[in-house]
C-alpha cells in the first residue's frame, strides 16, 4: 500500500479513529487503525469491539493495498510532522512515514489487514435524519446527568426514545433527571427505547461540526449515527431505563423565577467554602428574594442575596449546587423558573419562558 496524502486532512481522520479504538485489550489490532487504500479512496477503520468508526478519504493513491498500525503513536508522528505532503508507503509489515520535501522518516510495525474485526452497521433502512445541532443539544441538556457510578448500569447512559414525530433523550443517576423533548421536521420510523452509552454520546458532540444532519438507526442492539463520509456506531446498555416519567413533578405550587447568570455567578462564589465531599448549599425563598448560602464551617460562611420573583411564604431547602449550577449552564433564556411544592421534595429548573428541557433535582437534608 502507498500514497500520499496533506497532513491535515489524515490527521483528522486518525484523531477521531483514536476514540474508538482500546488500548487495554489484550489483543493488539483493537489498538490499531485499520486502512485500506482502493484508487484514490482511503477508508479508515476503528473499533474497540464495543464502538466502531469508519470513514472514507480522498488521497493520491500509488498502490492499493491495506494494513493495520498502533493508532495512538501513528497518530503522534503524524501530529508531529511539517505542514506538508506526507507519503505513506507500507511494505513487509513496517509502514514508512515520510514528509515529501524534508529528510524525516519514521517506520512503525504494522499487522496485516486481515486480523481486523468486521465491523456491522445497520440495515439502510431504518435510518432518519435529524439536523446535528438539534441532536448535540439534546445531549448537552442531560449529559451531565447521566451516572458515572458503574455500579448503576442501567443509568451510564441516555435513554433515547420515540414519541409521535418528536425524540425524547433523558439522563439521570438517580439524584437528578435531565429531559429534553425536540420535535423533528423528518419522519421517524418505530424504533425500540435505547439507551445510548455517555461516551458514544460525548463521541458524538467531538466530532459534530453542527452544522448539515445527522443520520440515525436505532436497533435491538446498537445505534448507527452517519454524516459526511463517516459512520459510527455503538451497542447500547441492555438493563431497563429508570421510569423516569414517575419522577417529573406536576402542580407545582411554588415558582421562583430569576437572573440564570446572577444565579450562576452566585452559586460558583459561596462554592468557594463548602465542603467538596457534599458540596451543599441553602437555598431560601423569600418575597422578592433568593439567599445563597453555606453553613459556617471551620474555613468560614459566605452569603448572597439576589433579586427574584417570589411571593408565598419563606422556604428553605439544602442543594448539592453542582446539580444546579450543571443546567444553568446549558439552559437559554436570561431567566431560570424554580418550581417546587416542599423543601424536601424534588424541584423542577426551567427556562423562562419554558423550552422543550427540564431538570429536576433531588434537595439534600437541611440537617
Amino acid at each position: 500500500m502507498k500514497f500520499v496524502c496533506q497532513k491535515s486532512a489524515i490527521l483528522k481522520e486518525i484523531s477521531n479513529a483514536l476514540d474508538f479504538t482500546s488500548q487495554r485489550n489484550t489483543l493488539a489490532v483493537y489498538a490499531n487503525v485499520c486502512l485500506i487504500l482502493n484508487g484514490n479512496n482511503l477508508t479508515v477503520k476503528a473499533t474497540d469491539q464495543k464502538m466502531s468508526y469508519v470513514s472514507e478519504m480522498t488521497v493520491e493513491g500509488l498502490e492499493n493495498g491495506s494494513t493495520t498500525v498502533v493508532c495512538d503513536k501513528f497518530l503522534n508522528i503524524i501530529k508531529n510532522l511539517p505542514e506538508t505532503d506526507i507519503l505513506f508507503d507500507e511494505s513487509d509489515e513496517k509502514i514508512k512515514i515520510k514528509p515529501q520535501t524534508m529528510a524525516i522518516e519514521f517506520k512503525l510495525r504494522t499487522i496485516e489487514a486481515s486480523a481486523f474485526p468486521s465491523l456491522n452497521f445497520a440495515d439502510e433502512a431504518g435510518y432518519f435524519k435529524i439536523a446535528q445541532k438539534d441532536f448535540t443539544d439534546m445531549i448537552n441538556q442531560v449529559i451531565f446527568a447521566v451516572s458515572d457510578d458503574e455500579s448503576k448500569y442501567a443509568m451510564n447512559g441516555a435513554l433515547l426514545e420515540k414519541d409521535g414525530n418528536s425524540l425524547i433523550m433523558v439522563g439521570t443517576d438517580g439524584r437528578r433527571l435531565s429531559y429534553i423533548k425536540r420535535q423533528i421536521d423528518a419522519e421517524i420510523p418505530e424504533f425500540p427505547k435505547a439507551t445510548i452509552p455517555s461516551r458514544f454520546l460525548n463521541l458524538i458532540k467531538k466530532i459534530s461540526v453542527g452544522e448539515g444532519e445527522f443520520e440515525i438507526n436505532v436497533g435491538a442492539n446498537s445505534i448507527s449515527l452517519r454524516f459526511g463520509s463517516c459512520t459510527i456506531s455503538s451497542s447500547l446498555i441492555k438493563n431497563d431505563f429508570p421510569s423516569y416519567r414517575r419522577v417529573i413533578p406536576e402542580n407545582q405550587s411554588k415558582v421562583c423565577i430569576v437572573n440564570n447568570a446572577k444565579l450562576s455567578d452566585a452559586l460558583k462564589r459561596i462554592s468557594l467554602l463548602v465542603e467538596n465531599k457534599y458540596k451543599k448549599i441553602i437555598l431560601e425563598f423569600d418575597q422578592n428574594k433568593l439567599t445563597v448560602y453555606c453553613d459556617e464551617s471551620d474555613v468560614g460562611a459566605g452569603r448572597e442575596e439576589i433579586e427574584c420573583q417570589y411571593e408565598g411564604e419563606s422556604q428553605r431547602c439544602a442543594m448539592n449546587y453542582t446539580y444546579l449550577l450543571s443546567p444553568l449552564k446549558v439552559m437559554d433564556g436570561e431567566e431560570a423558573r424554580i418550581e417546587f411544592s416542599e423543601p424536601g421534595r424534588p424541584f423542577t429548573v426551567k427556562s423562562e419562558p419554558a423550552r422543550d428541557y427540564l431538570h429536576v433535582i433531588m434537595p439534600m437534608n437541611l440537617n
